[in-house]
């Protein structure tokens, strides 16, 4: 089970480092460059699209100690709204909301004597959103922002909340299929890097895109 958590936090960690961040908007920007080449010179259209998404998020962090209660698994949810014009590059904004972790561990030894512990972690984070869509139906997204970490922690029967702010990065790959003209539905995976704490996150989610503009 390890392997199976350290392999994807490996390829995680590479995608996230500042020099992969550079390779990553290289690449954008040569699909870039490659859509304007091959776009269609008939009428251009644009719409503005709304996503609206939830699902399963899972810390692979590689934590220094791990209490038996540790919970890595949580849910996410988040609303993005996306210029998309006919060719080249998407552009939006997207505000969201992830569990990180929690526990909930029992007599804990301290200096000041035994307490339960309950902590629990989440994050909100607003992001400028890049897209293209390389194939019908495929999308690729990258996200650069700030996230706001909220870390609860209760013992010796009090409670205490602190909230920090740190930078976020965001990629994931989606597909979509339309359910009628202005509808879509379709499935995202992401991979996510809230900077605060250095979390890495994996998440599978189910979203709707609804076309509310076109011009």
């Amino acid at each position: 089970m390890e392997c199976l958590l350290i392999t994807p936090h490996f390829l995680l960690t590479i995608i996230m480092d500042n020099k992969m961040k550079k390779l990553i908007l290289f690449l954008f920007s040569f699909l870039i460059i490659y859509s304007s080449v091959n776009a269609q010179t008939a009428d251009s259209l644009y719409n503005l699209t709304v996503y609206a998404g939830g699902g399963y998020v899972r810390n692979i962090t590689s934590f220094d100690y791990e209490y038996a209660s540790l919970n890595r698994n949580g849910f996410l949810a988040n609303l993005r709204v996306m210029w998309k014009p006919d060719y080249l590059i998407r552009a939006g904004f997207e505000v969201g909301r992830t569990d990180v972790y929690s526990l909930n561990e029992k007599d804990i030894q301290t200096d000041f004597g035994t307490t339960d512990l309950k902590t629990d972690v989440y994050a909100w984070s607003i992001m400028a959103v890049f897209s293209m869509s390389p194939f019908k139906n495929f999308e690729v997204n990258l996200g650069t922002g700030h996230a706001f970490t909220t870390v609860n922690n209760t013992s010796f029967g009090n409670e205490s909340t602190s909230t920090d702010g740190g930078s976020a990065f965001m990629i994931s790959t989606g597909y979509y299929f339309p359910v009628s003209k202005d509808l879509q539905l379709g499935g995202e995976l992401r991979g996510m890097k809230i900077a605060k704490y250095d979390d890495y996150l994996i998440s599978l989610q189910v979203s709707l895109a609804y076309k509310f503009l076109e011009w």
